[in-house]
């Protein structure tokens, strides 16, 4: 089953997206108002946010090529079947000569 992942917009409205993005918020702020360091601030408010999407968006893609190498394998499965149950079906002479027969 293929998985569609979330965009930024859809994340935000769920539970733990609301609480990552007010913990973010809340780091910010705290790092610009009480410790007055912008970079610190928004170096870990962007890693709660940016960061922890990226990693989302990684897992996806890596399940989404695992989902398609499952389904590649189950195809080439499904044609070994085939082909062997037509090679059951009845033995089909070839035409080739063989190097004993010329």
């Amino acid at each position: 089953m293929v998985h569609d992942p979330l965009s930024p917009s859809e994340a935000l409205r769920t539970r733990l997206g609301a609480a990552l993005a007010a913990v973010s918020l809340f780091v910010f702020v705290y790092g610009v108002v009480v410790v007055a360091q912008l970079l610190l601030a928004v170096l870990i408010a962007g890693f709660l946010t940016v960061g922890v999407y990226l990693w989302y968006r990684t897992f996806a893609v890596l399940d989404s090529i695992a989902d398609a190498v499952q389904r590649i394998a189950d195809a080439t499965e499904h044609e070994a079947h085939e082909t062997a149950d037509r090679d059951a079906s009845g033995p089909v002479r070839s035409t080739r000569l063989t190097d004993r027969e010329e």
